[in-house]
């Protein structure tokens, strides 16, 4: 006999769902049209008035979907770029002088594939301080990315990662330490 899935019930609150409505409308007619770089401090400005933590010469790009901006910490000098989708259902932490770049999944939620009402869990991620996420990469729920690191292009991290790693794949797997040499 067949096991049936019971319902699937939405664990969000409503404040959630209305701030998260208010902020989609504020999106599409006050962050997202204003493209051009002379409107940074016009986008940084919206984020914060939703509760985001936005330090010092920040860059969020306008083509940056944000699910909830008072889940998003973006340290000094830290850059979201194009195209990237911040699924933030729990915290994101951009660290200081750290770059997300085009196209990148920051998803910090997940379900529960052992529980037959299908659960949302999440764990925060934290990009440290001088890290390269590159383009088109995934970074999963409950990841840490240590300073200095680098994640390839269409990378997949699902674990942490090493300070002044290179790291690639799908999952992504350590390839080489970070070593500057000029």
């Amino acid at each position: 006999m067949e096991e049936k899935y019971l319902d699937y019930k939405n664990q969000l609150s409503l404040n959630n769902k209305i701030g998260r409505l208010l902020w989609n409308i504020t999106y599409i007619f006050l962050f997202r049209p204003f493209a051009l770089n002379i409107f940074w401090g016009w986008r940084k400005l919206l984020l914060k008035l939703f509760g985001a933590k936005i330090g010092k010469n920040c860059c969020v790009h306008a083509s940056a979907k944000i699910w909830a901006p008072w889940l998003l910490i973006m340290e000094d000098n830290s850059c979201m770029d194009s195209h990237v989708n911040c699924y933030n259902v729990n915290y994101v932490t951009i660290c200081s002088w750290a770059i997300v770049s085009k196209g990148s999944y920051l998803c910090p939620g997940t379900h529960d594939i052992t529980s037959r009402k299908h659960e949302m869990i999440s764990s925060p991620i934290v990009i440290g301080p001088k890290v390269w996420v590159a383009v088109e990469a995934f970074i999963g729920p409950g990841v840490q990315i240590g300073e200095g690191a680098v994640v390839g292009a269409r990378a997949c991290v699902f674990k942490n990662v090493e300070p002044w790693t290179i790291v690639g794949g799908n999952p992504a797997k350590p390839l080489k330490k970070r070593v500057f040499t000029h």
